[in-house]
């Protein structure tokens, strides 16, 4: 993991401009979690720089519409775009456009290495949790794999939701992945994103922290969603 994103985890990130901030995307819609308050609210447009973003590859241009991303052959990797952030349990929503990518992410951390994502293709949307050790014994697990289609040029919705043990992930308020494992359970960092290809935009973040229980109908609601992939 990059260093420089560890040296400055002591930070929370509040937006800065009350400005902006009174524009900003209110609480995230969210399932499961309780939001509780803000962490970083970022219209991601230009002039709106209110979270600390660390771009360690790739090309991100904040515009008028958002930030646009695309990949560099030469970088040899996806774009990357994080947020140097702590997180316990939270709750996150933005909004995202593909503009010619093959793939985006929606990705978090622990300390030292990844620890679940959410990854969408202009035909696929997929929630899982990464694994961590590359060799074993733990390995990935997807907790859903469904085919959605993102028009190009489209602007959809994605809310992220992790307390305690369980992962949560919603597309367009439509199409929903649940998953638990103990290891979510952990400190969490670097919530960002990944761009394959060219291009894609983004707007509209809005991350919150979110009370250690789940809300009071999660466990009816969870009930009529896609069961949790096992626990390993």
């Amino acid at each position: 993991m990059n260093r420089l994103l560890l040296l400055a985890l002591a930070t929370p990130l509040l937006a800065a401009d009350p400005k902006a901030a009174a524009i900003a995307p209110p609480a995230p819609v969210t399932l499961m979690a309780q939001p509780l308050a803000p962490l970083v609210v970022d219209t991601l447009t230009a002039g709106s720089e209110l979270g600390r973003w660390l771009s360690s590859k790739g090309k991100w241009e904040r515009r008028a519409d958002g930030l646009r991303a695309e990949e560099v052959e030469a970088d040899k990797h996806n774009a990357v775009n994080r947020l140097v952030q702590p997180l316990g349990d939270f709750a996150f929503a933005c909004e995202f456009r593909f503009d010619g990518a093959k793939g985006i992410s929606f990705s978090v951390n622990d300390p030292k290495e990844h620890l679940a994502r959410v990854l969408l293709t202009p035909t696929s949307f997929i929630a899982r949790k990464d694994d961590r050790d590359k060799k074993g014994p733990d390995v990935a697990i997807n907790f859903l794999t469904a085919t959605v289609k993102f028009d190009p040029g489209t602007w959809h919705t994605l809310v992220v939701e992790m307390v305690g043990d369980t992962f949560v992930a919603t597309v367009d308020g439509k199409v929903t992945a649940v998953g638990a494992h103990e290891l979510f359970r952990a400190p969490k960092v670097s919530p960002g994103f990944t761009v394959d290809g060219a291009a894609a935009t983004f707007r509209n973040v809005a991350l919150w922290s979110a009370r250690p229980e789940p809300k009071a109908d999660w466990k009816a609601r969870r009930e009529t969603l896609v069961k949790p992939g096992p626990a390993k």
